[in-house]
């Protein structure tokens, strides 16, 4: 069975160093340059950075913009879908970056890397394949810097052969604690949220809590977390190395990067709703909701006019 757990090799860690104290220009720099934190707006090419397991995920709308991989020795490449290096592709597959030059799959072709001005393009071309969901997530990380994670996946364990996500994860420091809290993100128009027997989201969050009741998966949630907030705290000191000093991370972050917090889970999934209904209201849901509550679920709405009012409940998040 396969361990929840967050974390980047030695070798691969002294790589991104190395690079970050390099004099010259390489794409490390620019995805430093290009990472906005929660609680700071992404605007059109900032990128959320998510820590996983050997590997690192940077962000655009819920776009992999770049996957910040490590070969043989630490060796750090991105691998990127190749509709976002180059209109016109016919395959799914991804392009991948090492050094200054991108090698597209299947083929001989080899394009330049041009610094910061690739990253945009290869932004832009991403833009297009974005939705209204992934966007409302973003506004959320954009106003609660307590968001430690995006796109997370818990391991297949049990009868399950595939990974249970998440839209995001929050930490939250409270009294001598640090909690953190996983949440989903539906538009109200979702299908997943009605049903005339129960609502596909409920099998989710139950999936959830049942991951959470196993205490060995408990520990390896709260070992990953705490790693993340170490890397996190090694990423802001790279970036001011790098000439990017606005990286701004919580207390709680902190806090757990020293062990000077003991970290909690909440057992429950919170669920949060953009209200994206024509006439402002889903015919019917006050009786789709009212099965959500009697399973213990009380959604936390925001409405699509409100895109700069995102912020999550203080006594939760």
């Amino acid at each position: 069975m396969s361990i929840f757990k967050r974390r980047i090799s030695t070798a691969g860690l002294k790589a991104l160093h190395a690079m970050a104290n390099d004099a010259g220009e390489n794409w490390w720099k620019d995805l430093l340059s290009l990472w906005r934190p929660s609680g700071q707006p992404c605007g059109k090419d900032g990128l959320r950075l998510a820590i996983r397991d050997g590997y690192l995920n940077f962000y655009f709308h819920g776009q992999s913009i770049a996957k910040v991989c490590f070969g043989h020795g630490g060796v750090p490449r991105i691998e990127t879908h190749v509709k976002y290096v180059a209109e016109g592709q016919p395959v799914q597959d991804h392009a991948k970056l090492v050094g200054n030059q991108i090698s597209l799959p299947h083929s001989d072709t080899v394009l330049p890397y041009n610094g910061v001005r690739t990253m945009h393009e290869w932004i832009d071309r991403a833009s297009q394949y974005t939705h209204n969901e992934k966007r409302f997530v973003d506004e959320i990380v954009a106003a609660n810097e307590s968001v430690i994670d995006v796109e997370m996946a818990l391991t297949a364990w049990g009868e399950r052969t595939s990974a249970l996500r998440m839209d995001f994860v929050t930490l939250t420091h409270k009294s001598c604690e640090a909690r953190i809290t996983c949440w989903e993100a539906k538009l109200l128009s979702d299908a997943r949220l009605v049903s005339e027997t129960e609502p596909k989201v409920l099998r989710q969050i139950q999936s959830y809590k049942d991951f959470l009741n196993v205490q060995t998966h408990r520990e390896h949630v709260k070992t990953a977390y705490c790693e993340t907030c170490k890397l996190l705290v090694q990423f802001k000191g790279m970036a001011e190395r790098c000439g990017h000093p606005g990286v701004v991370l919580p207390e709680a972050v902190t806090r757990a990067a020293k062990g000077t917090s003991d970290l909690t889970i909440h057992p429950g999934l919170h669920l949060v709703i953009l209200n994206d209904s024509a006439n402002g209201e889903r015919a019917n849901w006050s009786t789709h909701e009212a099965k959500l509550k009697q399973h213990g679920i009380d959604p936390i709405y925001f409405e699509v006019s409100d895109a700069h009012q995102r912020r999550l409940p203080e006594n939760i998040a």
